[in-house]
């Protein structure tokens, strides 16, 4: 198989977990980014500035303004202004929104069994090792 083979299957793979996984937490009131949100706020001890977020996902400051305003809405997060920088918004998680990422968390590692099926867990670490070879030549 050559190269523009495995990026189109890449690609393919790619929008099937996405559909697959928007229609899942669509129930939830969340979207994939916002799950995103979630799981970083969490593993950040439930408090970060918006300006981290940004960083984290890698988008620019409207679209995180946005998610955080819908997440906001949505009764997932509370934010302030940084009582210690006025230019910094913290992001803190509600308690529905702790709840909701260990949940949203267990639901991740059942998506990864599936995905891994069929493959040895030796199989399944080289896939690992593969697939951060050629997201790190992507730099």
């Amino acid at each position: 198989m050559h190269q523009q083979s495995i990026g189109y299957l890449m690609k393919q793979i790619t929008d099937k977990m996405k559909a697959a996984a928007d229609t899942d937490l669509k129930k939830k009131n969340l979207t994939l980014s916002q799950v995103r949100v979630l799981e970083y706020v969490s593993g950040k001890g439930g408090t970060v500035t918006q300006k981290s977020i940004e960083d984290y996902l890698s988008v620019s400051h409207p679209t995180v303004v946005g998610i955080v305003s819908r997440m906001e809405k949505n009764g997932y997060l509370v934010c302030y202004v940084d009582k210690d920088d006025k230019r910094n918004k913290v992001v803190e998680l509600t308690e529905q929104a702790s709840h909701m990422a260990h949940e949203v968390q267990d639901e991740i590692g059942l998506r990864e069994e599936k995905l891994l099926q069929g493959l040895t867990e030796e199989e399944a670490e080289s896939l690992s090792r593969m697939l951060n070879i050629i997201y790190k030549n992507l730099d």
